[in-house]
């Protein structure tokens, strides 16, 4: 496959798992937590607009922050490398409020104002089918040598009630990242993101670029509104969430 490095593993054939998604009258069952995964853990700001990303420890210095731009027409979500608003731009996403489609681009928006038909967009489209019309579907040329593009899905997890859940599968349907929100009144953990290990690092902010499309589509306007997803015994926030408002 284009889109995968080789990796290396300590672990036996005999032992190594593999992901199969498991359907059952048109609910996806999602594992979780995954192996091989690299966990990137969301944190609000102070404004709760923006959000850091902080890699696989909550209490590690954030790696991503995704700064919200709001309009009356459109949302603008702008992936930075570093931890904060004046980070560098590495990728960005657009939304219409009229609809439930995003565009997802490459690079410093900014830079490229006025070049919209120069850029080589990445579609997040909403499934048609009425029975999944949570479940988004896009195509990527990033991490292939070859410029040939792969196809991906986001499929809710329907069996969350609680909190918002995704898994991205390729078209094998091995898992390649995964997002779960933090829950409407969880004011410090905006959610997690898990992508597989020994991508090309373009493919990688790809698809964490769509994950965070989804999670401000979805858990902005339909999140529940009870505690949503935390890692640890009984849910409970960590002392390392206190530490991300700012």
């Amino acid at each position: 496959m284009d889109n995968i490095k080789n990796v290396s593993t300590n672990e036996s054939p005999s032992t190594s798992k593999s992901f199969t998604p498991t359907t059952t009258n048109t609910r996806t069952t999602i594992r979780t937590s995954g192996e091989n995964m690299t966990k990137y853990y969301m944190y609000y700001t102070a404004s709760r607009m923006n959000v850091k990303l902080h890699k696989d420890d909550a209490s590690a210095p954030a790696v991503y922050y995704l700064k919200s731009v709001y309009s009356w027409t459109k949302l603008m979500l702008e992936l930075r490398r570093g931890d904060t608003k004046a980070s560098p731009m590495i990728a960005f996403a657009k939304l219409r409020m009229t609809s439930r489609n995003m565009q997802i681009g490459k690079g410093d928006d900014y830079s490229q104002q006025g070049l919209d038909n120069q850029i080589a967009w990445d579609e997040l489209r909403r499934a048609k089918n009425i029975l999944r019309r949570s479940d988004y579907h896009f195509s990527t040329a990033e991490g292939s040598e070859m410029g040939k593009k792969a196809e991906f899905d986001w499929r809710k997890d329907r069996g969350k009630v609680a909190a918002t859940g995704y898994e991205c599968v390729d078209k094998t349907g091995r898992a390649m990242a995964k997002m779960f929100s933090g829950g409407a009144l969880n004011w410090s953990k905006a959610g997690e993101i898990e992508v597989a290990e020994g991508l090309d690092k373009s493919l990688k902010e790809t698809l964490i670029t769509s994950a965070l499309a989804i999670w401000a589509m979805e858990a902005f306007a339909y999140q529940s509104v009870f505690q949503g997803y935390a890692s640890g015994p009984g849910g409970k926030k960590s002392e390392a969430a206190n530490a991300h408002q700012a």
